[in-house]
């Protein structure tokens, strides 16, 4: 079944935000998109996980509302998440997105299209953020002149696309939780990510402080991110990011001990992938030892093979869960 086609033009900011959010955090559960920085200060106030969907890209003004149509545009699909930021006090929305137009050349993103001052407005998209928990729909004016868009895309062969669109809260009922983080003027920012179906381990990318919560509740946390060629214990360069990150909550814990757990999928014969699975974790306390520093007590590594899946074996999906590494709490 096809998803319903997500689109970029309104004229309010919509955002479905849980009655829990922390007044001096982000938004329980939620986190930023893989790889890219936000806005120094800036809050998570909505987030909606990874789903499969369509999202129409902006290339040029609105023409109309209703059905919604600009001068230029280009429909993608793949994994949807979405990120609502509120930023600290007296940013502007030029100031915002001349920071995201760094954070674009930073990750080799090429722009497909930014909205100049001088061009027609009402790009206001319909904010469909889903929280973990509880459910509100919100509507929070902002201010049109304010408007800023910007539109890239990444230079893989199945290109990530991203969405961000800038703009400053104007005036409105602002609901109770939300009254010490949204206020007159403050800045809104919105970045829709849309990465290929076959991504779906980097779209649930985990930083240090999902994996203590995750560690704290359940005693366990997979790392999606760690990656490896085909029969390959060696750690590819694009696993940095996720082993910084579970660098950075060693350090923050020095009491802390883990099993690192290698998993693998049903195919192929049981002796090899008990195998695989023992020198690629080995490879990874080598990378954590050797190269940063972490003490070799605190880490044990350990081959579970397929022995303990977490999905059917008989779907590439499933067989895709079920190839991962974890952490245990020790």
């Amino acid at each position: 079944m096809r998803m319903p086609v997500s689109t970029c033009l309104g004229l309010t900011l919509l955002l479905f935000v849980a009655t829990a959010v922390a007044q001096t955090g982000d938004l329980p559960g939620s986190s930023d998109p893989p790889q890219m920085r936000r806005y120094e200060g800036s809050r998570i106030i909505g987030y909606r996980a990874p789903t499969f969907d369509e999202f129409v890209l902006p290339l040029g003004s609105p023409t109309s509302f209703s059905p919604p149509a600009y001068e230029a545009s280009l429909p993608v699909e793949g994994l949807v998440s979405r990120y609502t930021y509120v930023a600290p006090e007296g940013r502007s929305a030029v100031e915002l997105l001349r920071n995201y137009r760094l954070e674009f050349e930073r990750l080799g993103l090429e722009v497909l299209y930014e909205k100049r001052a001088d061009e027609r407005g009402w790009f206001g998209p319909t904010f469909d953020v889903i929280s973990n928990e509880d459910r509100i729909g919100q509507i929070l004016m902002y201010n049109e002149a304010q408007e800023r868009v910007l539109v890239g895309k990444s230079s893989d062969p199945q290109p990530i696309y991203y969405y961000v669109f800038v703009t400053t809260y104007r005036d409105g009922v602002i609901p109770e939780h939300l009254r010490e983080t949204v206020s007159a003027d403050r800045g809104l920012v919105q970045i829709v990510v849309v990465a290929p179906e076959s991504l779906t381990e980097r779209m649930t990318f985990v930083n240090a402080a999902e994996m203590s919560r995750s560690l704290a509740s359940s005693g366990r946390v997979i790392l999606d991110g760690l990656y490896f060629d085909t029969d390959s214990d060696v750690l590819r360069a694009d696993s940095r990011p996720l082993i910084d990150e579970v660098v950075k909550l060693l350090r923050e814990n020095p009491q802390l001990k883990v099993r690192v757990v290698g998993h693998t999928d049903n195919q192929g014969a049981t002796d090899y992938n008990l195998d695989l699975s023992r020198r690629r974790t080995a490879s990874i306390v080598t990378e954590l030892t050797a190269n940063h520093g972490i003490a070799a007590e605190r880490l044990d590594p350990f081959g579970a093979g397929p022995y303990a899946p977490v999905a059917s074996n008989d779907t590439e999906e499933g067989r895709a869960r079920n190839r991962r590494v974890e952490l245990v709490a020790w």
